[in-house]
């Protein structure tokens, strides 16, 4: 493994998440393999300081024009369709220093990110995916991109692009599979306790808490969650909201382009998929807790809107650790949890 400089990129209004992430697990790899092998640097405009969303002010400490081996972009929160274009104002410099990096240049991007990457140019003619909420305007103003919302992740030569405002995950992973044995993966995935790729079928899109734009809808998916199944009828969710049945029906349709009493049903089974990922619980376990009348309603229900059976849901997107313990341990003779 030859070691690597990793550019980690600020610009005004990026969320550093995934940035700060990348540097703890670049971190753990070094200590598991007892060298520097990756070495994150901060980059930004002229090597400014940065205040980003939570009142957190992070310096960049080289310039954008620091040569690296790699590019991490972050995302930025983006509601419509003019905040995409007032943030590409905004960073205007960050999106010609993008459009002419060499061609070969490793660029990788999660959620919003990516949408920059596709203002430079860098990603036409590629494949590339993005948080699905502003697919209709990105694929009107990028109509060269050839868009896969579909995905979670895509890797298209030296572009990986990730949905998602956690998506710096899913692009970690394939990264250290790329770069590291399968053992150092193992035990640096153990020791940070690193997240599944938590990402939501596309069946369950339309009861993303953050994808509603309308209050009342926010509202509603709470009291839906806290019936149990059985009692989730339209008629009690248009009465939650002192509006009629109709008018309900009017505001989801709208909002989803599907019909109420769907929508109600997928919140419940959106649960249910959570379920089954947060533990090994019994399929009969999970109904009872969330109120089904019955195990086999509930698992035709679940497949009916997934296409899914509920083990082969837990397979796809579960975790495949459930370890306790301290996995630097038995590898290399000495702890290596991070503090």
């Amino acid at each position: 493994m030859k070691m690597r400089k990793i550019g980690l990129v600020l610009y005004p209004g990026c969320l550093p998440a995934g940035l700060l992430a990348a540097a703890d697990v670049f971190e753990a790899v070094n200590r598991r393999i007892g060298k520097q092998m990756l070495e994150p640097v901060w980059l930004g405009a002229d090597g400014a300081s940065f205040m980003v969303p939570g009142g957190l002010t992070i310096s960049a400490a080289q310039s954008l024009n620091f040569r690296c081996d790699a590019y991490f972009l972050p995302g930025f929160w983006a509601e419509s369709a003019a905040s995409l274009a007032s943030t590409f104002d905004r960073n205007a410099t960050l999106v010609d220093w993008l459009r002419h990096l060499p061609e070969q240049t490793e660029l990788w991007s999660y959620c919003m990110g990516v949408a920059i990457l596709a203002a430079s140019g860098r990603l036409d003619r590629r494949e590339a995916t993005a948080t699905w909420w502003l697919e209709p305007a990105l694929r009107q103003r990028f109509p060269s991109v050839c868009w896969d919302f579909q995905q979670p992740v895509i890797t298209a030569g030296n572009m990986l692009t990730a949905a998602g405002a956690n998506g710096h995950w899913a692009l970690l992973r394939i990264l250290l599979a790329a770069w590291l044995p399968p053992e150092v993966v193992r035990d640096v995935e153990l020791a940070m306790l690193l997240p599944r790729a938590d990402v939501a079928h596309p069946a369950f899109r339309p009861v993303e808490l953050l994808a509603q734009t309308d209050v009342r809808l926010q509202r509603l998916i709470a009291f839906t969650q806290a019936l149990p199944a059985t009692a989730v009828q339209l008629d009690a969710a248009a009465q939650f909201l002192a509006i009629s049945s109709r008018t309900l029906s009017r505001i989801v349709g709208q909002a989803t382009g599907i019909g109420a009493a769907e929508w109600l049903r997928l919140i419940k089974l959106r649960q249910v998929g959570n379920a089954l990922l947060a533990s090994a619980a019994p399929v009969k376990a999970i109904c009872d807790q969330l109120g089904f009348a019955d195990e086999a309603s509930l698992m035709r229900s679940f497949k009916r809107a997934t296409g899914m059976t509920t083990s082969a849901y837990r397979q796809q997107y579960g975790h495949p650790y459930n370890v306790i313990g301290s996995p630097f341990q038995s590898r290399t003779g000495h702890t290596g949890s991070p503090g």
